[in-house]
This record gives C-alpha cells, structure tokens and sequence, in this order.
C-alpha cells in the first residue's frame, strides 16, 4: 500500500460548489482507505488515504 496526500483548497473551486462537499464525495470514494483529514489553513484541508 501507498500512503498518499491530496490537498484540497476552497479558492480553486467553482461558485456555488463547496469545500465540504467536495471532500465528502472523495471520502466515499476512498472509504477504509482514509487515513487522516487535517486541516491546514481557513480554506484548505489535507486528506491522508493509502492505495
């Protein structure tokens, strides 16, 4: 298994898409896999999952 990091910033996305949902729908997609979801700053979150 590979532990992998993938960041998640609320300045890039859409109007009217939010943050949490879109971090959401990445967890249900890694299920188990999800290590760790840490925030980082006001607008950005750091997920910690493996393959």
């Amino acid at each position: 298994m590979i532990h992998k990091i993938r960041y998640f910033e609320s300045k890039e996305l859409s109007q009217g898409v939010y943050l949490q949902d879109v971090v959401n729908d990445f967890l249900a997609e890694k299920g188990d896999n999800v290590i760790a979801v840490l925030p980082v700053m006001d607008n950005t979150l750091l997920v910690h999952y493996k393959e």
